[in-house]
């Protein structure tokens, strides 16, 4: 019988055992990957998300607590890591006129860090690329480009609700605000999302998709 993502947790934490983590890496790698390509429509920055977020779970694992679940605490993790993102292209708007090494100002990693990266690296290679399996599906395209429409706050609880299944409560959790504001970012998504696809699909795939 599979173990829970808590159990996994509580033996990783006592024994060390990398099979664990491992587990744990292949049980939410794909999620986060597509969740992040949702968001960012990059798949190599939906890569870095996933290395990152599993980077990060490493290091504080022993801060995981039980009153939220393990799903919620690695999609906030996730979460947080395509807002870094986000913020920096904008932010990169304002300075293309500017040419330099990006990495010249970033503090040497230590050594203990660099080796548990390695690690990740080497748990988090999904093999073939993710996202040519979403590029083949022409609906899901579809989907795509129509989510990029969207403004962030509402892409976001979109994929978490619709996509990853997540409950309001959750979601709130995850971005950081309150259930009526997910409520509402997530209804004017749909809304958008209607209009935008409407063209493309029937009424009966709509209904399913604004439901």
């Amino acid at each position: 019988m599979d173990l829970t993502d808590e159990a996994l947790i509580e033996n990783f934490r006592r024994t060390e055992n990398i099979t664990m983590f491992q587990t744990l890496v292949r049980r939410y790698q794909s999620r986060i990957y597509t969740a992040a390509f949702r968001i960012l429509s990059n798949s190599e920055e939906a890569e870095e998300v996933v290395q990152d977020t599993f980077l990060k779970v490493h290091q504080n694992i022993s801060k995981f607590r039980q009153q939220a679940s393990f799903s919620s605490w690695v999609f906030k993790i996730a979460h947080n890591q395509c807002m870094d993102i986000l913020r920096n292209r904008q932010r990169r708007k304002g300075f293309r006129l500017l040419s330099f090494d990006p990495q010249s100002n970033k503090p040497e990693p230590t050594e203990e860090a660099m080796e548990a990266y390695s690690v990740i690296s080497q748990l988090t290679d999904p093999g073939a690329d993710p996202s040519q399996s979403l590029e083949l599906n022409e609906q899901g395209k579809m989907v795509t480009d129509a989510l990029k429409q969207l403004t962030d706050t509402q892409r976001t609880v979109v994929v978490l609700h619709d996509i990853e299944g997540f409950q309001y409560q959750e979601i709130a959790e995850i971005v950081g605000t309150s259930i009526g504001t997910v409520r509402s970012r997530l209804h004017y998504g749909r809304i958008k999302l209607k209009e935008l696809l409407e063209p493309y699909f029937s009424q009966q795939n709509m209904s399913a998709i604004s439901r």
